[in-house]
Formats: structure tokens, C-alpha cells, sequence
């Protein structure tokens, strides 16, 4: 089955969990990666989806070994266990990374779909990832909206700054990525 037919058969089934109608595409998804490095110790995904930017994570130079994927979907997971099996899979919500990851993160890399969370959520999401991650690491969010993909709120809550990409126009919607960096 390919990665279409299967985020389109997971989109049917789970509307709540799935927000795309299609998968990340490759230009989109190389822009995610960017601020990862072949030399990070450990880097966690978010939202891993199908694994369109784990493949551009990998590309990057980073060891298998060295990232953390983290999807709710089940099937999903199971896709990404076998066509990346060195990497960690977890079948979990993203705020739960904080109770089973024990490396310190040089990189979050999210798929999830904050744009139209309530604040809480966002805020359990970003507080869970900003735990486990080093001082000033990046964290990466795409968004298909015209502003911020996180609230003012949260943004001011954890002190996050950011810079964001043009827009990728080879995406489907068109989207932007957000680095977000937690200030001092």
C-alpha cells in the first residue's frame, strides 16, 4: 500500500488524529530537517506521520539509532517500524515523550498539527518537548496558516523566539516552517 493510500485510509478512519489529507511533501520536509546535523547526539519527531520527514531527517546525516519518532497513529507506527527499523518508535501522543525518553534532544522536529490546538495542548506538547531538549536547540513546527503555528500565549509562556521560512510552494497545502528556540 503506498504512503497516499494509507494517510488517505488513516484520514477516513481517525479524522481527530489526522489533520493532512496528504502526507508532507519532499520540499517541505527538507526545510523541517535544515537544523539537523550529522554531529546531534539525539533528535525526536513528532507527529512522524508516514515518514516523509524522517527520510529527510535521515538524509541529514543522523544516525537511525540516534532519533526518537513519536505518532499516535498505530498504523502509522507500523509503517515506519519497518522502513525504519534502527529508529525508536513510539506509539504515543507527543506530550508524552517526557515519560519515556532519556536522552537529552538537540532537535524537535513536529508534524503535529498545533495551528488550531487550544492552548493547553499546544502547551503540553511544546512543554514536554522544551523538557527534554538542550538550552536553545531548535524546535521546528510546519504550519499550512498564515500565522505562528503557536499561540502568543504559549510562545509567551516558554519565552520562544522564531524565524520562519518563504512559503513552500511545492507542498501540498502550501506551507511554512517555524524554528522556535527557547530564550534565556
Amino acid at each position: 500500500m503506498s504512503d497516499l493510500s494509507l494517510f488517505l485510509g488513516q484520514f477516513l478512519r481517525r479524522p481527530s488524529e489526522i489533520r493532512a489529507i496528504v502526507p508532507t511533501g519532499r520540499a517541505a520536509a527538507n526545510e523541517m530537517a535544515r537544523p539537523v546535523t550529522r554531529q546531534m547526539e539525539a533528535v525526536a519527531e513528532i507527529g512522524a506521520g508516514t515518514g516523509t520527514i524522517t527520510r529527510a531527517i535521515l538524509a541529514s546525516g543522523l544516525s537511525p539509532e540516534r532519533l526518537e519518532l513519536y505518532e499516535l497513529n498505530a498504523a502509522f507506527c507500523d509503517r515506519l517500524r519497518q522502513r525504519f527499523p534502527r529508529t525508536v518508535v513510539h506509539n504515543l501522543p507527543a506530550q508524552e515523550m517526557v515519560n519515556v525518553g532519556y536522552r537529552e534532544l538537540d532537535a524537535v522536529i513536529s508534524g503535529v498539527p498545533t495551528l488550531l490546538m487550544p492552548d493547553a495542548l499546544q502547551a503540553a506538547i511544546v512543554g514536554a518537548a522544551l523538557s527534554r531538549m538542550k538550552r536553545g536547540a531548535p524546535f521546528v513546527q510546519i504550519t499550512y496558516g498564515p500565522r505562528p503555528p503557536l499561540s502568543e500565549v504559549v510562545r509567551a509562556r516558554f519565552n520562544l523566539t522564531h524565524v520562519k521560512s518563504p512559503r513552500i510552494w511545492a507542498n501540498l497545502p502550501p506551507a511554512r516552517v517555524y524554528i522556535f528556540r527557547q530564550g534565556a
